[in-house]
C-alpha cells in the first residue's frame, strides 16, 4: 500500500527565521490565530430543566461576585486589568476560603433566587432550546440585578462604603423579559416562521445593545477612565458566555494541510505561500495517512512534562455552511465528577434530568462532535482542499505554546516547490539546509520542485528541478 501526499504552504519567514525547515518543526496553531474568523465555533443550544438552569445561573452569580471581589483589591491598578481568565468557572460552589465568604454568597444566591426564581422557571419550560444570541439577551436583563444584589451585601458586610441612596432594584427589563419568553414559547405552537422573525429580531436588538454599548464607552470614556469596572459592567456577560464554552471540550489546536489540487490554485499561494514568495513543502504521510512527531507531551513525571513519540492521523475538513447544534448541558467534559454532580442536583439532593452518563455511548458521541467541529469550514473555504492535524490537551485542557512546536521525521518530508516569487537567494538557503539534512541522513531522494503558470491548463503546475541532487557526503564530494 502507497502512502499519501500532503502539502504544507509556508512564508519564507516562518521557514528560515522561525527556523522551521531548520528544526524540522510543525506549529500547531489555536483557533483564534487562524484566518477564518468562523474557526473554533460552537453552536451551542442551551435545553434543560429548572435544576440545571438554576445551576447555570448560580454558577454565573458566583464567577461575578469572585471577579467583583477581585475588582475591590485590584481596583483601576494598571498592572491588574481584569479579563476573562480572571473569570473562575472551574470553581465549586463549595469552593470559598472562609465560612463567613461562604455565607455571603448564599445570601446573594438567596436574593437573586428570590427575584428572578419566575424568570428561570420560564426558561427551563420552553419546549424548544435556546441559543447563544436569545440567551445573551436573558442574562442582560439579570445582570444589573445581580449587581445590585451584590452591592448591597457588601455594604452590609462592610466591603465597601453604603450608599446613602434608598436601595432599589429595578425588576421592569427582568418583567419584560418574561413577557418576551412568553411570545416566544406562543409563537412556537403557532406558526415556525413567526418564530424565525423573532430569533431575527432578538438577533438586531442583541446588535443594537452592542453598538449603544460602544457608543457609551467613547462618549463615557468609561472603558478608559476604568476598565475593570467597564468590564463588569459592561462586558462580562459576553466573556462569561464566552468562557464557559471551555467547560465543554479541550482546546485545540490545528496545523493546515492540502490535497494536491491546491497547488495548482493561484490564490492558495497568494494566502498562504506568501504571494508566490514562499514555498510548498510536501510531506509522504505513513501507511495509516499519520504523521509522526517525536516530541510531543505524552504524560507528566516528576520533573513536569514527559516528551515521546506521537502520532497524528491526517483528517480531511467538511465544508458545509451548517455547523453541528452542540447540546451545552450534555458536553460538560472537562468538568471533574464532583463539581458535575453540583451541576446536575440541587439541595435537596435531587439530580437533573439530563444528567451526563459517562458510559462509552456518550464518550463516543462527545469525541465525534469534537472532531467534527474541528473539521468544518463553510464552503467559501472549499478551494483550499484542506487537510488537518488536530493537536488536543488529553492531558490539559490548553496546551502550552512551547510543546505546540512538534518536531516530525525528516524522512516524512519528500519536497519542496520553491513558488513562482521565490527569490534565489531564499531557494540557495533552502537548498544548502536541505542538502546538510540529506547528508546527515544519508538520503538521495529529495526532491525540488518549481512552480509555474502553465498556459495550457490556465493554472498553477510545477516541474521537478532535476539538476539539484545530494546522494550523501561521499557523492556531494
Amino acid at each position: 500500500m502507497s502512502s499519501k501526499l500532503f502539502y504544507r504552504f509556508r512564508s519564507i519567514n516562518r521557514l528560515l527565521n522561525d527556523k522551521e525547515l531548520e528544526n524540522s518543526e510543525i506549529y500547531f496553531a489555536a483557533h483564534e490565530n487562524l484566518n477564518d474568523p468562523m474557526e473554533g465555533f460552537y453552536d451551542f443550544t442551551f435545553n434543560g430543566d429548572e435544576i440545571i438552569w438554576k445551576n447555570f445561573f448560580k454558577h454565573y452569580l458566583m464567577c461575578l461576585e469572585r471577579v467583583n471581589n477581585l475588582y475591590l483589591i485590584v481596583g483601576e491598578l494598571q498592572e491588574h486589568t481584569i479579563a476573562m481568565d480572571d473569570i473562575p468557572i472551574y470553581n465549586s460552589f463549595n469552593d470559598f476560603p472562609t465560612p463567613i465568604y461562604k455565607e455571603l454568597f448564599e445570601k446573594i444566591a438567596k436574593d437573586f433566587f428570590d427575584i428572578c426564581g419566575e424568570f428561570i422557571k420560564k426558561i427551563a419550560t420552553r419546549t424548544t432550546s435556546i441559543r447563544k444570541d436569545e440567551l445573551s439577551t436573558y442574562f442582560n436583563s439579570v445582570h444589573f440585578i445581580a449587581l445590585q444584589i451584590i452591592q448591597k451585601h457588601y455594604e452590609k458586610y462592610n466591603f465597601i462604603k453604603r450608599d446613602k441612596k434608598l436601595f432599589t432594584i429595578d425588576t421592569k427589563p427582568l418583567k419584560q423579559t418574561i413577557k418576551l419568553i412568553d411570545t416566544i414559547e406562543k409563537l412556537i405552537k403557532e406558526e415556525n416562521e413567526a418564530l424565525e422573525k423573532l430569533n431575527l429580531f432578538i438577533v438586531m436588538q442583541r446588535e443594537i445593545h452592542n453598538e449603544l454599548k460602544l457608543v457609551s464607552a467613547i462618549n463615557d470614556k468609561l472603558y478608559e477612565k476604568s476598565p475593570n469596572r467597564y468590564f463588569i459592567v459592561e462586558n462580562f456577560v459576553d466573556n462569561y458566555l464566552k468562557c464557559i464554552e471551555k467547560l465543554t471540550f479541550p482546546s485545540s489546536y490545528i496545523a493546515c494541510f492540502s490535497a494536491q489540487e491546491a497547488t495548482n490554485n493561484s490564490s492558495v499561494w497568494g494566502h498562504y505561500g506568501n504571494s508566490h514568495q514562499g514555498v510548498c513543502l510536501i510531506f509522504d504521510a505513513n501507511e495509516n495517512e499519520t504523521l509522526s512527531f517525536l516530541n510531543a507531551k505524552v504524560g507528566y513525571g516528576s520533573k513536569g512534562a514527559i516528551l515521546g513519540k506521537r502520532d497524528l492521523k491526517f483528517e480531511e475538513v467538511i465544508y458545509t455552511n451548517n455547523f453541528v447544534e452542540i447540546d451545552f448541558f450534555k458536553s460538560l467534559g472537562s468538568l471533574t465528577i464532583p463539581i458535575l454532580e453540583e451541576w446536575y442536583s440541587d439541595d435537596e439532593g435531587n439530580f437533573s434530568k439530563i444528567k451526563i452518563d459517562n458510559d462509552d455511548v456518550w464518550r463516543k458521541k462527545y469525541w465525534d462532535t469534537f472532531e467534527k467541529n474541528n473539521l468544518t469550514k463553510t464552503k467559501d473555504w472549499q478551494y483550499e482542499h484542506e487537510f488537518r492535524l488536530i493537536l488536543h490537551g488529553s492531558l490539559d485542557n490548553e496546551i502550552d505554546e512551547k510543546y505546540r512546536k512538534l518536531r516530525y521525521d525528516f524522512k516524512n518530508l519528500k519536497g519542496i516547490i520553491f513558488g513562482i516569487k521565490t527569490s534565489v537567494q531564499e531557494k540557495e538557503k533552502i537548498i544548502k539546509i536541505i542538502r546538510q539534512k540529506c547528508l546527515m541522513t544519508s538520503r538521495n531522494d529529495f526532491e525540488f520542485y518549481q512552480a509555474y503558470y502553465c498556459h495550457q491548463n490556465k493554472n498553477i503546475q510545477y516541474q521537478k528541478l532535476s539538476f539539484i541532487k545530494f546522494a550523501g557526503e561521499k557523492d556531494a564530494q
